[in-house]
Order: structure tokens, then sequence, then C-alpha cells
């Protein structure tokens, strides 16, 4: 009888322990956090008050600088900005035409390049707003200095707001497809553009740091250099001011300091030159960043824009290992 007596006393005494361990560990878990409901609301965060944009001398661009938030049902604090391609002249994003200003200014249906990657990251507890930059569809004189100012203010509004959206600020990444990934080396590469418009009125979100966390580049434009560029893009963005191409050639400003890219590419894309990719994937490796580079080939396909490239056996891969990539750094 004592030995039994012992048994059951040493059996509750180990079931005790386990439960203090077990407790101790959810203790230190966070709290999942239930955010569904708020992961069905599409409705645009305009960038800017009405009447209050920088360099926008007619007061008429307000409506066409927003986001389009895909909040993560269940968070886990990381964000990812999307920057959809279309050479600065459009965005591919846009399903329709606006009339008096054609494609590229709304942000309606399901886009490969923008609403259709949300599905992949939210999954993992990642929210992705997309990104409505202005381009020359909006304004003809639109160029670096309006599309730099939206950017830098999309990440200092997710990162201001991040307590509303569940957000880490410190788990911020820019992620653009070919000019939307020109747009998202820039953001990884220079410092905070700071507006200079004497007509803009600075507000709270100005002075906060727009710097990413991290980068995902899908068939990027990232040079400015004849050899490499994307000539409509580069034309688009620098007004065609050749003493601007140096400054914005992204694997010509990297420095140790670069945030951690993902980066992938078909190998004869004949809209965007692979060796963009390999030109800011090299520039990483000399700096002792950390990436990953991917570069397909699919039969030798010379298809661009091909978004999440589900229909390609080599490509289709890339928004699972870009989501790796992403918690790896605890995204």
């Amino acid at each position: 009888m004592k030995r039994l007596l012992a048994i059951v006393l040493a059996l509750v005494i180990l079931c005790l322990s386990s439960c203090q361990i077990i407790d101790s560990l959810f203790d230190k878990e966070d709290p999942i956090i239930d955010n569904t409901e708020a992961s069905l609301n599409h409705e645009k965060i305009y960038l800017y008050d009405k009447g209050n944009v920088p360099y926008d001398e007619d007061g008429d661009c307000s409506e066409f600088c927003f986001m389009t938030p895909y909040l993560a049902p269940y968070p886990t604090g990381g964000a990812v900005l999307v920057f959809p391609g279309g050479g600065y002249g459009h965005l591919s994003n846009s399903t329709s035409d606006v009339a008096g200003y054609g494609q590229g200014v709304n942000n309606e249906g399901n886009q490969k390049e923008a609403s259709e990657v949300a599905e992949w990251y939210n999954a993992q507890g990642i929210s992705v707003f997309v990104v409505n930059y202005r381009t020359t569809a909006v304004d003809s004189s639109v160029d670096y200095r309006h599309i730099l100012s939206d950017a830098f203010r999309a990440i200092r509004l997710v990162r201001g707001n991040s307590d509303k959206y569940y957000i880490d600020k410190d788990k911020i990444a820019v992620q653009g497809y070919s000019a939307g990934g020109h747009l998202a080396s820039m953001l990884l590469t220079h410092p905070a553009w700071t507006v200079d418009d004497s007509g803009y009125v600075p507000d709270e979100f100005d002075s906060i740091d727009p710097t990413p966390n991290a980068g995902v580049l899908c068939y990027s434009v990232i040079s400015m250099d004849s050899a490499l560029t994307h000539n409509n893009t580069r034309k688009n963005f620098t007004g065609g001011d050749e003493n601007l191409y140096d400054r914005f050639s992204a694997e010509k400003n990297v420095s140790e300091n670069t945030p951690p890219c993902f980066l992938w590419c078909h190998e004869k894309d004949a809209t965007v030159n692979s060796g963009n990719t390999y030109a800011f994937a090299s520039a990483l490796d000399v700096v002792g960043v950390y990436n990953e580079c991917h570069v397909y080939d699919d039969n030798g396909t010379y298809t661009h824009g091909i978004g999440v490239a589900q229909d390609y056996e080599e490509a289709k891969i890339w928004p699972s290992l870009a989501t790796e990539f992403l918690k790896n750094l605890d995204f």
C-alpha cells in the first residue's frame, strides 16, 4: 500500500509540474488575435487629405493616392506594402479605365500583381496593403518627386497606425513588381524622402521613419543604366534627366544598412532584363546583406508581368518561398 501511495504521489507531482511547465509556455506566447471582421474590409485608405497632396497644383490627385488593405484574419504582426507595376505610366492592378485618366487609377477586381498575393500572406498572418501611387496616367507631369512622396507616405501611415492594424512597426516589408519593384528598391536603398513642396502642410505622420524592414522584388526594374533599364520606366520616373540615373539605380546605392531582400525573375523576360535582378543581388552580396535570389526558366518563357505565376511550373513556388523568407525574419 505504501508503495502504491508513493507511486500515486509521484504521478500527482509530475502532473502538477507538467501543468506548470505548460502554463509557463502559454504565458510566454502572444494571445491569438481574431481580426476576421476587419480582414473583410477593403475600403480605401487615402494617403493625403483632400487638397493637401504634395506637388499637386490642381488639387485633384488625392482620390488616386490610396492603399487597399488586406488585413490578416489572425495577424502575427507582419505587414507587406505591395507596389504594382506599369512602367510608371499606369498601374497593373487596375482592371478598368477611368474616364479622362485611362488605366491605372483605381483598384478593382482580382489582380495578379496586387490582391492575389494577399491570399498567400494572409494565410500566414501577414497583412497586405496594396499601394496606388501616382503615375503619368493621373498627370503627365508626374515624376520621381510625386512617386516617392506617395510611397514613403504609405509606409509612414502603416507604421503610424500599427496598433490599429495589429502590426509590429518593425515588421514592415515592401514588395514590388516590374516598375513597382524599382519603387520598392528605392525605399530599400534611399534615405527617407522629405516633401519639399511649399504648398504641402505636414502632419504627425511626416516625422515617422519610413525605412522598411525587408523587401520582396519581383521581375523588377533596378537600374537606370541603358544596358539594363526599361526605357519607359526610366523616362517616366526621371523625366529623362540623365543626371538622375545613378541616383535612382538601386544597385549603385546599396549599403550594409539595406534591409534583407528576396528577389526573383525569369531569365529570358522580354520586357525587363533579368540582369537587373542579378545586379541587385550581387550588390547586396558585396556589402553582406542577406538575400535570396531565384531566377527561373520555365521553358524559356519571355512573358512579363505574371504575378503569382501559378501557371508556370518553376516560378509558381515563389509566393511560398517569399512567405517563408518573411517568416524566417519573424514576420
